[in-house]
């Protein structure tokens, strides 16, 4: 198996592409901590792997310090090190520019940009203590690189939030390059998750996003996953501060 004896985390392991993400590498041996703020969806996870696998479901609210101070702490005491990070965990309102809160703003840069900072640096020390030589991958957003508007309004919210990811992505990088750390982002576009799956329900909605598809046909959270699994691969060691974009062509449409 390519991942024995690897230790993962995933946030937002609870459900859609963290899920997969999770399960995969949990297919390919590693032992993982699926953390979530809904710890339902954590153990849902856990529970949908195979008989023997190593995974461990935890509650964590990743915007806050100390609680990503304790899932750290956790995956090390429950195997030992830490040799993978997937900030996966992110969200989006879908309030009009001019009708956005100033809480909704906090709340999706908290999520979406301020958690995989605290959960990087925090990685990132037990990766260097240990003298691992670790993965952080990110989980960004073709809406990082590019206006979309299927709803009819934009979303500058989200899109800077994932915009910021992109350039923590690579300044992080940078800075952890000297210990062997790569740190890299994969963009997805549309995927079908219960997040989308109302949007997807629309034939008009659905329609805009298959003529924007080259390859003709929305993601499944399993292709976001196996972009993942490549880049905590030792043969993806070369690879650092790169974005691996899962949009079927999207971006080059």
């Amino acid at each position: 198996m390519k991942f024995d004896n690897k230790v993962v985390i995933v946030t937002g392991g609870g459900s859609g592409n963290g899920r997969s993400i999770a399960l995969r590498f949990l297919e390919e041996g590693a032992k993982v901590v699926v953390a979530d703020l809904n710890l339902d969806g954590a153990n849902e996870t856990v529970a949908m792997a195979s008989a023997g696998s190593k995974a461990l479901a935890l509650k964590a609210d990743v915007t806050n310090k100390r609680d990503v101070e304790q899932m750290i702490a956790s995956a090390v005491e429950a195997f030992g090190t830490l040799d993978i990070l997937v900030n996966n965990a992110g969200i989006v309102a879908f309030t009009p520019f001019l009708e956005l809160s100033e809480e909704e703003w906090d709340k999706v840069h908290d999520v979406n940009l301020k958690a995989p900072f605290l959960c990087s640096q925090a990685a990132a020390k037990v990766m260097i203590d240990g003298k691992t030589q670790g993965r952080i991958i990110n989980i960004t957003s073709v809406e990082a690189h590019r206006i979309v508007s299927s709803s009819g309004h934009c979303q500058p919210h989200y899109n800077s939030s994932k915009g910021g990811l992109n350039l923590l992505t690579k300044a992080v990088a940078l800075e952890l390059a000297p210990y062997g750390i790569t740190v890299n982002s994969v963009a997805p576009g549309v995927v079908a998750t219960p997040f989308t799956e109302n949007g997807l329900k629309n034939p008009e909605i659905k329609k805009w996003v298959l003529d924007r598809i080259p390859v003709g046909r929305i993601a499944a959270t399993e292709d976001i996953a196996n972009a993942v699994l490549f880049l905590a691969m030792p043969e993806s060691e070369y690879i650092t501060g790169s974005t691996i974009f899962v949009d079927g062509g999207w971006t080059i449409a």
